[in-house]
């Protein structure tokens, strides 16, 4: 996510892969906390709808700049979770 975020890496390639390690670690029976799960959950679903390949975009699907997006405000929440908190809870 922070290749992608950095411009390292193509949205196609980061679909490819984070794909692949998330099923990976779902088979592996890796589990996360239920804060990070939620962010992971919004990139999938935008994944869902995001075509890999740019010959099969239709109307309606999820762009490259709104995958982006997706993640950038993901790894915005992630860094938010991890705050610590001030309020005394």
């Amino acid at each position: 996510m922070g290749d992608l975020s950095r411009g390292a890496i193509s949205p196609s390639a980061f679909a490819k892969a984070w794909l692949d390690c998330r099923r990976r670690a779902l088979n592996d029976g890796e589990r996360v906390a239920e804060a990070l799960s939620r962010r992971l959950d919004q990139v999938f679903y935008a994944l869902d709808d995001y075509p890999i390949d740019p010959a099969f975009r239709e109307a309606g699907d999820v762009t490259d700049a709104e995958l982006l997006s997706v993640v950038v405000t993901a790894l915005g929440q992630f860094r938010h979770d991890e705050e610590p908190r001030t309020d005394g809870t």
